[in-house]
């Protein structure tokens, strides 16, 4: 298996004169990722940049972050507009999100327990109450909510999820 890599989300906005910049958080963001050794800010062209986060503070939806090399708001002004990164080569153990990520489902593959395929993975939506994967086969899609009563196994390593949908729910069309 590759590296995976999470796009934890964007930077919109130097913050105060000593460095600091305000991340939106996006879809693969989970709050123990800021504590990886290493993260990339990735710019429009995809350069790569190495930073650490030395300390950070929710804000509302966002979080106020400094990282390591920008010490002045003249730093921080080139950071707005790139992505933050992390690779999951980069966390500790038990800094995994603890909950299923888009990055870490998108492409699998989707299985009942006899191991008929049912679909790949296109997508994840995240429900405030509820996740839903959207998987994809034969150019249709269909949705599957991530609950443990559906989502019976989660296999990160092999791409693989298995699922036990109640009657109907393969039949519904997204």
């Amino acid at each position: 298996m590759t590296a995976q890599t999470a796009s934890l989300g964007s930077i919109v906005k130097a913050v105060g004169l000593k460095g600091e910049v305000k991340l939106l958080p996006g879809p693969d963001f989970w709050a123990g990722a800021l504590d990886a050794s290493v993260l990339s800010l990735v710019s429009g062209t995809g350069e790569h940049r190495q930073v650490s986060v030395e300390k950070s503070r929710i804000k509302g939806n966002t979080y106020i972050i400094k990282l390591s090399g920008i010490e002045t708001i003249d730093d921080a002004l080139p950071a707005v507009g790139n992505r933050l990164e992390v690779s999951m080569e980069n966390l500790g153990a038990g800094s995994a999100p603890e909950e299923l990520r888009p990055f870490q489902v998108i492409g699998s593959t989707v299985i009942l327990a006899d191991g008929t395929v049912v679909g790949t993975v296109v997508d994840m939506l995240l429900g405030r109450d509820q996740d839903c994967l959207i998987m994809e086969k034969d150019g249709e899609r269909k949705i599957i909510p991530n609950v443990p009563e559906i989502i019976r196994r989660v296999d990160l390593e092999k791409n693989i999820i298995e699922i036990d949908p109640p009657e109907g729910l393969l039949e519904l069309r997204w």
